[in-house]
């Protein structure tokens, strides 16, 4: 039988939208649309229902989706299998990634490792805050921070993160240094996202609400207020460079700093896996554990 439309047919499967398919698979909607009306017709009858706001498959569509996209996985997975005997990785790879220094450090070099060794791959790396629809935006996966959210898709562990406080030796010298967290209420605090801190005391959280003029989201920026004295700075170790080695920042309240394990790979829940995207995040895991491994060292010279 024809196959022509089936592609398509899966992209808006995936995607949940007409619009979404045509970006996976970068041709225009209305290409999309008589793609599927034509394989409608051939099968004599409809596979979704249409309205302004959204697409839903109906049952004869459900039966196709089931058997299509364990066809497609078949075959992918066999071309995967031809192209790995041939030890040549090639396709796109589309990743979507948290900025600041997590990305920095760990996941541009891992990509631009990935880039040396397998040439024939061509990567995409979206470095933003923005929470991306990875199924209809047509990423292979994201790097994201903080609480996992049920979403459909698999969540896997990629790094932890230890948030340190540190202020510049001025901030200290004319406001006092805080000996526990609870005096933070006391001081200027450059916050970011929250106004709420997380520490640890004796193994058990502690979150400590602070205030301060300052609310900035560039890690830059925290470091460049925090060495002029304008408040305390808390953020992921990474952030603060070789600032808190030098001299040029103190960090504080050390006994109650809180490490977490928040930093995740989110892909989709699919049979099989490309190759390409397993080997990339094998590339991110390994590039994560070097930089745990030296965050580990440094905190150890900072208690």
């Amino acid at each position: 039988m024809n196959s022509d439309g089936l592609t398509e047919f899966l992209a808006v499967v995936r995607a949940g939208s007409f619009t979404g398919a045509a970006k996976i698979l970068g041709v225009s909607v209305p290409h999309v649309s008589r793609q599927v009306a034509r394989l409608e017709e051939r099968l004599g009858t409809k596979l979704f229902q249409r309205s302004t706001r959204s697409v839903h498959l109906t049952q004869p569509g459900e039966t196709l989706r089931r058997s299509s996209e364990k066809i497609a996985d078949d075959l992918e997975a066999a071309l995967s299998e031809v192209s790995s005997a041939q030890h040549n990785l090639e396709g796109r790879l589309r990743v979507a990634s948290l900025s600041g220094s997590f990305a920095d450090q760990v996941v541009g070099p891992a990509m631009n490792e990935m880039a040396a060794l397998h040439p024939n791959v061509e990567i995409v790396i979206d470095f933003n805050a923005r929470q991306v629809d990875i199924l209809s935006e047509g990423y292979d996966f994201a790097i994201r921070a903080g609480p996992m959210q049920d979403s459909g898709l698999i969540a896997r562990p990629l790094s932890s993160r230890t948030r340190v406080a540190a202020a510049s030796p001025e901030y200290l010298a004319s406001n006092g240094k805080p000996l526990y967290p609870a005096e933070l209420k006391e001081h200027q605090c450059i916050l970011t996202h929250s106004n709420t801190w997380r520490f640890t005391e004796k193994g058990k959280l502690l979150d400590v609400a602070v205030t301060g003029r300052l609310n900035l989201n560039s890690g830059q920026a925290i470091l460049d207020g925090c060495s002029r004295g304008l408040g305390i700075a808390y953020m992921a170790i990474g952030g603060f460079g070789k600032t808190l080695s030098d001299g040029t920042l103190t960090p504080i309240l050390n006994d109650f700093w809180h490490t977490d394990r928040s930093i995740h790979i989110l892909r989709p829940d699919r049979r099989y896996t490309p190759r390409r995207v397993e080997v990339a995040i094998s590339i991110l895991e390994a590039f994560a554990e070097r930089a745990r491994v030296h965050e580990i060292q440094t905190i150890r010279t900072l208690l």
